[in-house]
């Protein structure tokens, strides 16, 4: 998956090295018509649940750069200690 839609921002989906444990990273790149960027990196497989959520939290107004887990429940999010990735 290289991008999925939302009406208010242009994602752009960049895969990253696996984790220590073998799992798929994403990093998921947003750009808000108003000019925000910012990086979500995703810990797990880029399914509809992780693109599901992943607008759920755009919804939510969580516009800065952060680190999303896979986990037995769903999904942790914290905020990532520095920044994920420089937008061009």
């Amino acid at each position: 998956m290289e991008t999925f839609p939302h009406t208010f921002y242009d994602i752009e989906i960049q895969a990253a090295p696996a984790d220590p444990n073998g799992a798929p990273v994403h990093l998921v790149k947003i750009l808000a018509i108003d000019g925000r960027r910012f990086t979500y990196k995703l810990h797990g497989v880029l399914d509809e649940d992780a693109v599901t959520y992943i607008k759920s939290i755009i919804d939510a107004a969580v516009f800065g750069d952060m680190i999303i887990e896979r986990t037995a429940d769903g999904f942790e999010i914290r905020e990532s200690p520095a920044r994920l990735l420089k937008h061009s």
